[in-house]
């Protein structure tokens, strides 16, 4: 049976990879620059540019974090898009189904789920009356109330 054997250079390039795929599903822009410098590893260690661990761990370092300090904003808003246009739930108009006073909470009906829902306004807003979705902020949605004509 033949032996395995694993160079750093194959090592690393496998920890590169693994951070980069890592980084797909993150999408956190940290990842794929750590993935990068361990690829950069890879081929100085390959090239016999870094054959100690102490070098290697240098150069991972070094590259990884100046990979992520020059580019980590460059690359969040090429692939990260913008938010130069609103979200989708700004301005949609929902049923009130739980009152909601003043200071506190009440439930809408959106998109087929119930929601928390509070208001900054003293006013309070009863059942059954439309209010406009002003943000989403976790778990609770914040409401205006929606002029009556």
């Amino acid at each position: 049976m033949s032996e395995i054997i694993f160079s750093p250079a194959l090592i690393w390039a496998t920890i590169g990879l693994v951070l980069l795929a890592a980084e797909l599903a993150t999408v956190t822009f940290i990842l794929a620059f750590l993935g990068i410098g361990a690829i950069i590893v890879s081929l100085t260690t390959w090239g016999g540019i870094t054959p100690g661990l102490n070098s290697q761990l240098l150069v991972f370092s070094v590259s990884s974090l100046l990979l992520l300090l020059l580019l980590r904003k460059t690359a969040k808003r090429l692939f990260a898009g913008t938010h130069d246009t609103p979200p989708d739930y700004m301005g949609e108009k929902v049923k009130v189904i739980k009152a909601i006073p003043a200071g506190g909470e009440g439930a809408i009906k959106y998109r087929g789920s119930d929601w928390f829902a509070f208001c900054d306004d003293k006013a309070v807003i009863n059942e059954g009356d439309t209010v406009e979705i002003v943000a989403i902020e976790g778990i609770r949605v914040k409401v205006k109330p929606v002029a009556q004509n």
